[in-house]
């Protein structure tokens, strides 16, 4: 069964092993893939849901990366962190999917 894989409270190291199939969140204001297929990167900006159904989401730059675990393989994501508009500090990561969905 594919895995959600939550890293928002805690510290992001520099390498993530996953299996096809999971979804990682990760706190960023930014993110992109500079090498390999093995994921792919979505942005987001995080949202409350209100009672009446509708979802309010603060100004402000993004701060949630979502990476889905594609194909067997490795990429290196450029993570952004911090602040955008002064001082975004960049991270790679280091993504390795194996094999098989656990």
């Amino acid at each position: 069964m594919p895995r959600l894989v939550d890293l928002r409270a805690g510290p992001v190291g520099e390498r993530l092993e996953l299996a096809p199939g999971d979804i990682v969140l990760l706190p960023a204001a930014g993110a992109r893939v500079t090498s390999g297929s093995a994921v792919e990167v979505g942005v987001y900006q995080n949202a409350t849901p209100l009672p009446n159904g509708r979802a309010l989401a603060p100004e402000g730059p993004p701060d949630v990366v979502l990476l889905s675990a594609l194909t067997p393989g490795t990429s290196t994501v450029l993570l952004m962190t911090g602040d955008p508009f002064h001082g975004a500090t960049p991270q790679n990561l280091s993504v390795i999917v194996e094999g098989l969905t656990p």
